[in-house]
C-alpha cells in the first residue's frame, strides 16, 4: 500500500479543514454567522471523511484495492441521507436546510473528485 497516497491524502484533508476553519473564523469576526457556520458544516464533511479514510486503511489492513473500494463506497453511502435529506427540505420549502444538504452534497463531490486526482498520481 503507498503510504504516500495515505498521506497526502490526509495532508488535502488537513488542509481543506483549517481553510474552513479560518474561513468561519474571519466571517464570525464580520458578523456573518451563518456563513460561518457554513464553513464549520464544510469543515465537518472533511473530518468525516478523513475519518472514513483511516478506517479503510485499518480494516483493509493496507490492501490499496480494498481501501480504494471501502472509501468510495463510503463515499456513496454517507451522502445518500444527505440527498435524501436535500430533498424532503426542498419539498418543504425549508430554504436554510437545503443550502446545508447541498452543500455537504457538494463538499463529498470535491472530495471525490480530489480523492480519484490523488489516488491516480501516485501509482
Amino acid at each position: 500500500m503507498s503510504e504516500l497516497k495515505i498521506k497526502k491524502l490526509n495532508c488535502w484533508f488537513d488542509e481543506r479543514i483549517a481553510e474552513c476553519r479560518q474561513q468561519s473564523k474571519a466571517l464570525f469576526n464580520d458578523e456573518r454567522r451563518d456563513e460561518a457556520e457554513l464553513e464549520k458544516i464544510r469543515a465537518n464533511v472533511y473530518d468525516i471523511f478523513r475519518t472514513v479514510l483511516s478506517a479503510g486503511v485499518k480494516a483493509c489492513k493496507g490492501d490499496e484495492a480494498d481501501v480504494r473500494s471501502f472509501f468510495e463506497q463510503k463515499c456513496e453511502q454517507i451522502p445518500s441521507n444527505w440527498l435524501a435529506s436535500l430533498e424532503k427540505a426542498s419539498q418543504h420549502g425549508d430554504e436554510l436546510k437545503v443550502r446545508i444538504e447541498q452543500l455537504k452534497l457538494d463538499t463529498i463531490g470535491e472530495i471525490k473528485e480530489s480523492f480519484a486526482l490523488i489516488w491516480e498520481e501516485e501509482q
